[in-house]
C-alpha cells in the first residue's frame, strides 16, 4: 500500500492557473495509484473556495476511485471560510462529517452527486435547488429557456460520455460583481467519462490536431455526435441565451474553454488529459430580468443564401 498526498491551492476557483496547479498533481500520482492505495487530499493551504468548485474535487476523486485508490481529506487546518462554505452545502459529507451549517443567507446550491441514470431525481434537483433561486431574480421564460439546455447537456452526459455518475453544484454570489444589485450564481455540472473532446473525436471526423477546433464545433449551430435529426442544440442553445446574460466555461480533456458575456472566446490548453467533463455557468442576474424573443427569426442563413 502506497500513501500520496494532493495539496489544495490557496484559492480553488474556475480560473485556468489554479485548475492547473491541483490537476497537476493529480495527473502524476493517477499512473501509479493501485488497488488499496491512499490519496489525501489536503486542505491546509486554501483561503478560499469557489462553492461550485466542488463539483471539480468530485472529478478528481473519480479518478482516484477509477484506478482503485481510496480518497481520504486533510481537513484539521481548514479556514473558517472555506469549511462554513463545505458544510453549507453539504460536500464535508463525504467525509463523515454529519452535520451542515444553516445556510441563514438562502445563498447556497447543495453538492449533488447522483446516478446519470436518475433523470427524474436530477430534474427535481435543478427546479428545488437551482431554479428556485434564480426565479425572483428573473423572468420565468428565461428560467424554462435556461432548463431546457441543462437537461439537453445533462442527457447528453448520460448518452455519450461513459460516466455513471453526475455531480452538481451552485452557490449565489449576492454582491459578485460589485456593484450589481441581484449578484451572480455560478453553477457546475461535471461527469466522470471520456470527456467533450474525445467524445467528439471518436464520433465525428473533423480532421484538426487543434482541439479548440473541437469546442468551437461543439458550440456550432446544428452540430452533434447523435443522429437525431433535432439534436445538437444544447450548447448552441445555452450559448445564444447566456449572450450578455451570462458566461460558460468547459474544462474537458486538454482543453480550458471560455465565451464572455459579450460572446467573445477564449481558449487554453492544459499539459495534461483531465478526465471527465466540466461546465461552469455563472448568471449575471442583473442583465437576466428578459428572456429571448424566442419568435425572432434567425435570418443568418437566408441572408448567406442572398449573398452566395
Amino acid at each position: 500500500m502506497t500513501e500520496y498526498e494532493i495539496k489544495i491551492p490557496k484559492t480553488l476557483d474556475n480560473e485556468y492557473d489554479n485548475l492547473k496547479e491541483l490537476y497537476l498533481q493529480v495527473d502524476e500520482i493517477l499512473p501509479h495509484v493501485q488497488t488499496e492505495d491512499y490519496v489525501t487530499f489536503n486542505f491546509e493551504n486554501i483561503r478560499w473556495i469557489n462553492a461550485e468548485m466542488t463539483v471539480y474535487l468530485g472529478m478528481l476523486f473519480s479518478a482516484v476511485n477509477s484506478k482503485g485508490g481510496k480518497v481520504y481529506a486533510l481537513l484539521e487546518n481548514l479556514s473558517l471560510k472555506s469549511k462554513e462554505i463545505l458544510l453549507k452545502n453539504g460536500f464535508l459529507k463525504s467525509f463523515g462529517l454529519d452535520y451542515e451549517l444553516l445556510d441563514t443567507y438562502n445563498t447556497t446550491i447543495p453538492f449533488y452527486r447522483s446516478s446519470i441514470e436518475k433523470i427524474e431525481q436530477i430534474d427535481e434537483y435543478i427546479d428545488k435547488e437551482l431554479l428556485r433561486h434564480i426565479q425572483t431574480k428573473t423572468s420565468s421564460d428565461f428560467l424554462g429557456e435556461i432548463k431546457e439546455s441543462l437537461l439537453e447537456i445533462i442527457h447528453n452526459v448520460r448518452d455519450h460520455s461513459g460516466s455513471d455518475v453526475i455531480y452538481m453544484c451552485g452557490q449565489h454570489y449576492p454582491r459578485k460583481p460589485y456593484g450589481s444589485q441581484k449578484g451572480t450564481i455560478s453553477f457546475a455540472v461535471s461527469d466522470n467519462g471520456i470527456g467533450l473532446i474525445k467524445n467528439i473525436k471518436t464520433k465525428k471526423k473533423l480532421y484538426s490536431t487543434d482541439t479548440v477546433d473541437y469546442f468551437d464545433w461543439a458550440f456550432d449551430k446544428g452540430t452533434s455526435t447523435k443522429n437525431r435529426y433535432d439534436s445538437g442544440v444544447g450548447l448552441y442553445e445555452l450559448k445564444k441565451k447566456l449572450l450578455g446574460k451570462g458566461e460558460i466555461k468547459i474544462i474537458s480533456n486538454n482543453g480550458y474553454y471560455h465565451i464572455d458575456k459579450t460572446g467573445y472566446t477564449t481558449f487554453l490548453e492544459f499539459p495534461f488529459d483531465i478526465a471527465g467533463t466540466l461546465v461552469i455557468i455563472t448568471f449575471f442576474l442583473d442583465d437576466c430580468q428578459t428572456s429571448l424573443f424566442s419568435d425572432t427569426m434567425d435570418l443568418s442563413e437566408l441572408l448567406n443564401e442572398w449573398f452566395i
